[in-house]
Protein backbone atom coordinates (compact mmCIF):
# COMPACT_ATOMS: atom_id res chain seq x y z
CA UNK A 1 0.00 0.00 0.00
CA UNK A 2 1.24 3.13 -1.06
CA UNK A 3 1.78 5.98 1.44
CA UNK A 4 0.46 9.57 0.42
CA UNK A 5 2.88 12.48 1.07
CA UNK A 6 1.68 15.11 3.43
CA UNK A 7 3.49 18.59 4.30
CA UNK A 8 2.70 18.45 7.96
CA UNK A 9 5.79 19.44 10.00
CA UNK A 10 8.04 16.29 10.55
CA UNK A 11 6.45 14.51 7.30
CA UNK A 12 8.77 11.83 5.98
CA UNK A 13 10.78 11.73 9.29
CA UNK A 14 10.88 8.74 10.64
CA UNK A 15 13.71 8.65 13.13
CA UNK A 16 13.80 10.27 16.41
CA UNK A 17 17.69 11.69 17.30
CA UNK A 18 18.76 13.67 20.26
CA UNK A 19 22.73 14.63 20.92
CA UNK A 20 23.47 14.77 24.31
CA UNK A 21 26.66 16.28 26.01
CA UNK A 22 27.84 16.84 29.56
CA UNK A 23 26.42 20.20 29.36
CA UNK A 24 23.24 18.76 28.11
CA UNK A 25 21.20 18.55 24.98
CA UNK A 26 22.56 19.86 21.67
CA UNK A 27 20.12 18.78 19.49
CA UNK A 28 16.66 16.95 19.37
CA UNK A 29 14.40 16.30 16.39
CA UNK A 30 12.73 13.91 14.21
CA UNK A 31 14.73 13.15 10.98
CA UNK A 32 14.71 11.54 7.73
CA UNK A 33 18.14 9.43 8.18
CA UNK A 34 21.62 10.04 10.29
CA UNK A 35 25.52 9.46 9.14
CA UNK A 36 27.88 9.35 12.24
CA UNK A 37 31.35 8.82 12.54
CA UNK A 38 31.84 5.49 13.97
CA UNK A 39 34.93 4.95 15.66
CA UNK A 40 35.84 2.73 12.26
CA UNK A 41 34.13 4.79 9.66
CA UNK A 42 30.74 6.18 8.91
CA UNK A 43 27.03 4.92 9.80
CA UNK A 44 24.10 5.29 7.97
CA UNK A 45 21.22 4.89 9.99
CA UNK A 46 17.26 4.94 8.75
CA UNK A 47 14.04 3.79 9.90
CA UNK A 48 14.02 0.53 10.31
CA UNK A 49 17.73 0.03 11.17
CA UNK A 50 18.79 -2.93 14.21
CA UNK A 51 19.58 -1.86 17.47
CA UNK A 52 22.99 -0.81 18.10
CA UNK A 53 25.43 1.00 19.84
CA UNK A 54 28.75 1.34 18.99
CA UNK A 55 31.61 3.92 20.09
CA UNK A 56 32.05 7.43 18.13
CA UNK A 57 35.35 8.90 16.87
CA UNK A 58 36.17 12.58 15.68
CA UNK A 59 33.60 13.79 12.88
CA UNK A 60 30.80 15.52 10.94
CA UNK A 61 27.17 13.81 12.02
CA UNK A 62 25.07 14.59 9.37
CA UNK A 63 21.34 14.67 10.02
CA UNK A 64 18.34 15.00 7.63
CA UNK A 65 15.77 17.59 8.98
CA UNK A 66 12.79 18.45 7.61
CA UNK A 67 13.70 22.30 6.55
CA UNK A 68 17.44 21.53 6.32
CA UNK A 69 20.40 19.46 6.73
CA UNK A 70 21.93 20.22 10.00
CA UNK A 71 25.61 19.20 10.55
CA UNK A 72 27.25 18.65 14.18
CA UNK A 73 30.99 18.56 15.12
CA UNK A 74 31.20 15.31 17.51
CA UNK A 75 34.56 14.46 19.30
CA UNK A 76 34.21 10.52 20.61
CA UNK A 77 31.49 9.37 22.25
CA UNK A 78 29.14 6.95 22.72
CA UNK A 79 25.56 5.97 19.53
CA UNK A 80 22.90 3.97 20.72
CA UNK A 81 20.36 3.25 18.16
CA UNK A 82 17.12 0.88 19.04
CA UNK A 83 13.34 1.64 18.12
CA UNK A 84 13.82 4.16 15.15
CA UNK A 85 15.25 6.57 17.65
CA UNK A 86 19.37 7.69 17.43
CA UNK A 87 21.20 9.24 21.01
CA UNK A 88 24.39 10.29 20.23
CA UNK A 89 26.10 10.54 23.96
CA UNK A 90 29.14 13.09 22.34
CA UNK A 91 31.88 14.12 24.63
CA UNK A 92 31.31 17.04 22.93
CA UNK A 93 29.42 18.03 20.24
CA UNK A 94 28.33 21.51 18.20
CA UNK A 95 25.94 22.47 16.07
CA UNK A 96 27.57 24.20 12.37
CA UNK A 97 26.10 27.37 13.14
CA UNK A 98 27.26 27.85 16.68
CA UNK A 99 31.15 26.95 15.50
CA UNK A 100 33.43 30.34 16.31
CA UNK A 101 35.56 29.79 13.29
CA UNK A 102 38.34 31.77 14.01
CA UNK A 103 38.44 29.90 17.58
CA UNK A 104 38.59 27.01 15.69
CA UNK A 105 41.14 28.07 13.64
CA UNK A 106 43.51 29.41 16.16
CA UNK A 107 43.09 25.96 18.41
CA UNK A 108 44.30 24.83 14.92
CA UNK A 109 47.40 26.44 15.25
CA UNK A 110 47.87 26.19 18.45
CA UNK A 111 48.12 22.11 18.40
CA UNK A 112 50.27 22.20 15.15
CA UNK A 113 52.82 24.27 17.13
CA UNK A 114 52.96 22.04 19.87
CA UNK A 115 53.38 19.17 17.05
CA UNK A 116 56.30 20.88 15.45
CA UNK A 117 58.02 21.61 19.29
CA UNK A 118 57.62 18.31 20.08
CA UNK A 119 60.33 16.77 18.11
CA UNK A 120 62.65 19.79 18.96
CA UNK A 121 64.01 19.22 22.47
CA UNK A 122 67.68 19.56 23.07
CA UNK A 123 68.20 15.89 23.22
CA UNK A 124 65.91 14.98 20.62
CA UNK A 125 63.40 13.90 23.74
CA UNK A 126 60.35 14.54 23.00
CA UNK A 127 58.49 17.65 24.97
CA UNK A 128 54.94 17.76 23.91
CA UNK A 129 52.27 15.03 25.24
CA UNK A 130 51.95 14.07 20.92
CA UNK A 131 48.40 12.51 21.36
CA UNK A 132 46.83 14.81 22.77
CA UNK A 133 48.38 17.63 20.07
CA UNK A 134 47.02 15.80 17.49
CA UNK A 135 43.92 14.84 19.00
CA UNK A 136 43.54 18.80 19.91
CA UNK A 137 44.05 19.39 16.10
CA UNK A 138 42.04 16.37 14.67
CA UNK A 139 39.20 18.09 16.78
CA UNK A 140 39.79 21.80 15.78
CA UNK A 141 39.91 20.55 11.74
CA UNK A 142 36.61 18.94 12.28
CA UNK A 143 35.02 22.31 13.79
CA UNK A 144 36.70 23.53 10.50
CA UNK A 145 35.29 21.06 8.01
CA UNK A 146 32.09 20.99 9.82
CA UNK A 147 31.44 24.96 9.44
CA UNK A 148 32.74 24.60 6.19
CA UNK A 149 30.00 22.20 5.04
CA UNK A 150 27.05 24.09 6.25
CA UNK A 151 28.33 26.63 4.13
CA UNK A 152 29.65 29.20 7.88
CA UNK A 153 32.90 29.44 6.07
CA UNK A 154 34.30 31.15 3.25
Amino acid sequence: MEQSSTSQPGAGCELTVEIVTRSGVEYQGRVAGVVFPGADGYMGVHQGHASLLTSMGIGIATLAAPAQTVYVAISGGVAEVHDNTVTLLAEVAELATEIDTSRAQRAAERARKRLEAAYCGPGGEVIVDVERARTALARAINRLHTAEKAGMLG
